[in-house]
């Protein structure tokens, strides 16, 4: 059903996309070929800052990879790379070196020194500033300039998670201009930022759309082509697949999973597909019951039909991971999926006879909102007590109170996920390890915790890997959550617009700088 909330969404995502095809082209200066790129901010409405630092919205990062560079990226194939250093390299088990490319300026015209690093990271520790990266960088000691393009940064103790924390990710460890963030101050830089990218901040109009201005002093030479990038916000994802369609916008940040499959049948668009850096489970109090029972907890897993959720809820756009971490973060794509988490009607009601909690049982799970979420919590619900015969049912409220509750521990089960980061100890240490801003779950396993300490200690990848997996198989054991899928990730764009490289974070500002529309 169409609401008077929606078409008024959809109205004003045409009315911005609109104006940014009718609105005057900039100057032309030494850029050759296009000169605007339409590319829609889908399923946000709001940004609330541009200052790196302070960013911890999505919407907010879409922008801020087109303007900023960390000293580390990503490539095509999720190994980390040089982007403003040149090089670095492990000095010894806590300290990191690295080399910046010479000659790279700021979007204001000064040049990337060693301490403006030094200061961007030493920032995010301050207090005062209170930046949600904060933890990031907490595993830093000290920073030593060894000359202006040369600086090392030492950890108390062997942290190898540091590595993807100094990525253009969502990391708030993108580089600053020192003496510019200064003279601002944080809250006027928040505004007005000014970056290192390929693409300067021209524009922000709030809750409406951002412009940028491509920097022709950009490091990496023949990129950029496009001139200007109008990032219109348009709540709805269905309203950015319309403006799309209409021909008002080049390009989406996101795709509704539901559309997916008939888009993909029209040749004008293209649909760009990879399995996502997401997980989407189901959040046990361990602490209560009756999920303070393993086997009622390694039953529930049982009973339920993963494939079945991944049809229903995102329309087949999703894998069952082998495990909690998504597969986009697995080194192998041929690991198998843990009995415990294969659908076993009959293995499951064994489990349940185990347990201190039979039949009839009642809980409680957490959903919010009327999406795809709450699909996840009928489906679950349906399944388990149609198997276990269990009386689970459904509590709906709005996510910020849903989440303050799981942050209070007040809830017995919940709905839920977690998304777009890239390291393993952001999934595992984060979501169950000890004192983790995410174990809701109030789950503790010593020989959890001893294994999350190797994988941060650890700097070989291979060995590193091998850690964490054996992290995952002692915690599946024990089922503090339910993991149930990883869902793909989606952008599309017009089929004049070539260049886009897709990686499963969710990537969308740092490819503008590659791309071309015919």
């Amino acid at each position: 059903m169409t609401t008077q909330s929606t078409l008024i969404n959809r109205r004003k995502a045409l009315q911005l996309a609109a104006a940014a095809a009718a609105a005057p082209l900039m100057p032309s200066a030494s850029w050759a070929g296009d000169s605007l790129l339409r590319a829609g901010i889908t399923g946000f409405s709001v940004i609330n800052t541009l200052d790196p630092a302070k960013a911890s919205l999505l919407s907010e990062y879409y922008v801020l990879w087109a303007a900023f560079n960390a000293l580390l990226k990503f490539d095509a194939n999720m190994q980390i790379v040089p982007d403003l250093a040149e090089s670095f390299r492990v000095v010894d088990t806590t300290t990191l070196e690295f080399k910046l490319r010479p000659g790279v300026k700021f979007q204001d015209g000064s040049e990337l020194a060693a301490d403006d690093v030094k200061f961007s990271l030493e920032r995010l520790t301050d207090e005062a500033l209170a930046s949600p990266s904060r933890a990031k960088v907490a595993a830093i000691a000290d920073i030593r300039i060894l000359d202006p393009g040369t600086l090392q940064i030492m950890t108390r103790a062997p942290f190898a998670p540091l590595l993807t924390y100094l990525t253009n990710t969502r990391t708030g460890t993108q580089i600053v201009p020192y003496k510019t963030v200064k003279a601002m101050g944080s809250e006027a830089f928040g505004k007005q930022p000014v970056g290192t990218g390929a693409y300067a901040i021209k524009q922000w109009k709030s809750n409406e759309s951002v412009e940028l201005a491509a920097f022709p002093g950009y490091f990496l030479p023949g990129q950029n082509r496009i001139e200007r990038v109008l990032m219109p916000l348009i709540p709805e994802e269905s309203s950015g697949t319309t403006a799309l369609l209409g021909g008002q916008i080049d390009l989406t940040s996101t795709a509704p999973f539901a559309d997916v499959p008939s888009l993909r049948q029209k040749p004008a668009l293209h649909v760009y597909t990879t399995s996502g850096l997401n997980t989407r489970y189901i959040a046990l109090n361990n602490r209560k019951p009756p999920f303070d029972d393993v086997h009622f907890r390694r039953a529930l897993s049982m009973a339920v039909d993963r494939n079945v959720l991944i049809q229903a809820v995102v329309f087949g756009e999703g894998v069952v991971s082998p495990g909690l971490l998504p597969p986009a973060l697995h080194p192998r794509s041929d690991l198998p999926v843990p009995d415990l988490m294969k659908f076993n009607p009959e293995r499951a009601r064994g489990e349940l006879a185990k347990s201190r909690y039979k039949a009839g049982t009642e809980a409680t799970i957490l959903i919010w909102g009327s999406n795809w979420w709450r699909r996840i919590g009928e489906l679950f619900v349906a399944q388990t007590n149609q198997v276990l015969g269990t009386s689970l049912s459904l509590q709906v409220g709005d996510p910020n109170a849903v989440f303050a509750r799981l942050r209070a521990g007040d809830f017995q089960a919940a709905v839920w996920g977690w998304l777009g980061l890239v390291d393993p100890d952001e999934y595992l240490g984060e979501m169950l390890g000890k004192g983790g801003f995410r174990n809701h779950q109030g789950y503790e396993n010593p020989r959890f915790e001893e294994l999350l300490a190797q994988g941060r200690a650890e700097l070989d990848p291979e060995r590193r890997w091998q850690i964490y997996r054996l992290a995952e198989q002692v915690m599946l054991e024990d089922m503090p959550l339910i993991p149930c899928f990883c869902s793909n990730v989606h952008n599309l764009a017009t089929s004049r617009l070539s260049g886009f490289e897709q990686l499963p974070y969710s990537n969308y500002g740092d490819q503008f700088a590659s791309l071309h529309i015919s």
